[in-house]
């Protein structure tokens, strides 16, 4: 067993498992050796000359029995095995000059059986003393190794769980390639007792605390995508109506090994309501006049453009124009010219409904867009809001407006032709 297969199972020993994504320290050779030779070595070096080399500082004292066994030899290894030497030898020089008088070996013999054992003997012990000093050495760093590399992988846990819980508004989680939890944070947990009232646990499914099918049908497939190693953004809307509705952007990542092996999912999942809003907000204000609540202009081009392109036949455009609007603003100022503006837009949506669009064109010039609308009901649908306007008036101003219509039949023409021959026959209508 080598000294790295050492230090993996003490590792394992100590509880760290390298091969769990939740895990963020790694295992690099070397980097904790150098460490530990260069700093703990010293250290160890200068507690010897303080305390002498049968004494033993508070960390070794808190040794195994073998490992205090054999930290004498690692301090003085040299000066150990000269002293086994020096015992050895003289053991073979009693016990072989006994055993030849006893015998009555020639004095000749006697001294090359004492050379011969002594050789045998100090290359013994020189082997024996390169072997049991790197068992040793690594018996002792093996320990102070296994302590750096808790040590490390404490910290960046700390780190970890740090990040998870501090990251604002922000769910975090991570999957096994069986689907099943790692690591979440606390926000997560919270949020899936709260929408799937189930409290989750470490080597749950997340699958098995969805009880919506939909919404479980959606998780999974982005699930899948990101287990074939793709990175995927998604966007959830949880809610009927846009006012009260909640969004949450979830991201997903594939977790690799060192060999770029899938064994695990990333999820981030943050709360985009307000930017949501803000964005739809904006959206409603870049299309709609702000104070008819109508579509703008810029919309309605848009409209046209697009028909335009799409060659829908028939077409009907509706053009009103309401009458002497700079007078009504000197004369009885802006708050009434902009009440019968309301009206105006008011009346035309109950007029169209949801048969076409009704948009703001200009300061006091409405338009009404009616897709797939022959001429005889969009000549209806004029004289509807004709009556409409008859006899409403705003703070005593009555509402009088001009009406021009057209129609085109065929993709020939122009939806612009359109547009002018309707605003052509609203100057010339009688309000």
């Amino acid at each position: 067993m080598t000294y790295k297969d050492d230090l993996e199972k003490l590792r394992k020993e100590a509880g760290i498992d390298v091969n769990n994504p939740t895990t963020l320290f790694q295992y690099e050779p070397g980097r904790f050796t150098s460490d530990v030779h260069s700093s703990d070595s010293k250290n160890a070096e200068n507690d010897a000359d303080k305390k002498g080399s049968g004494s033993f500082t508070s960390e070794e004292k808190k040794m195994s029995l073998w490992q205090k066994i054999s930290l004498p030899f690692i301090r003085n290894s040299f000066m150990s095995v000269l002293f086994f030497v020096l015992i050895t030898l003289i053991w073979i020089a009693i016990s072989h000059t006994v055993v030849a008088s006893i015998n009555g070996v020639p004095r000749k013999t006697l001294v090359i059986y004492l050379i011969k054992d002594a050789v045998f003997m100090i290359v013994l012990a020189t082997v024996m003393y390169r072997l049991f000093l790197t068992q040793f050495s690594n018996t002792y760093h093996l320990e102070q190794d296994s302590k750096k590399a808790l040590e490390e992988a404490q910290k960046w846990h700390a780190i970890q769980h740090s990040m998870m819980e501090t990251i604002p508004e922000t769910l975090v989680y991570t999957l096994d390639k069986n689907l099943c939890y790692t690591s979440f944070n606390n926000r997560h947990k919270y949020s899936m007792l709260r929408m799937w009232h189930s409290e989750i646990k470490i080597g749950d499914c997340l699958l098995d605390h969805i009880t919506d099918e939909t919404i479980r049908g959606l998780v999974k497939k982005d699930l899948e995508q990101a287990l074939k190693g793709e990175y995927t953004s998604q966007i959830h809307k949880f809610g009927d109506y846009d006012a009260s509705s909640v969004y949450w952007q979830n991201f997903y990542a594939p977790i690799l090994d060192d060999d770029k092996k899938i064994i695990g999912i990333t999820c981030f999942a943050t709360n985009i309501t307000a930017l949501k809003q803000s964005q739809n907000k904006n959206l409603f204000m870049s299309y709609h006049d702000q104070l008819t609540d109508l579509y703008n202009r810029t919309y309605a081009e848009g409209v046209i453009e697009q028909a335009g392109r799409d060659e829908i036949a028939p077409y009907s455009v509706i053009v009103i124009d309401v009458v002497g609007m700079h007078q009504i603003n000197d004369n009885y100022g802006h708050q009434t010219g902009d009440n019968l503006l309301i009206k105006v837009g008011e009346i035309l949506t109950k007029a169209v409904k949801d048969t076409g669009v009704v948009a703001r064109w200009g300061s006091d010039e409405f338009l009404i867009l009616l897709p797939n609308t022959e001429p005889a009901t969009c000549e209806a649908l004029a004289n509807i809001c004709k009556c409409d306007f008859g006899g409403v008036t705003v703070n005593g101003v009555p509402l009088r407006a001009h009406i021009g219509f057209a129609t085109r039949t065929d993709t020939s023409k122009a939806l612009t032709d359109i547009l002018r021959a309707a605003e052509q026959e609203s100057k010339h209508s009688r309000p």
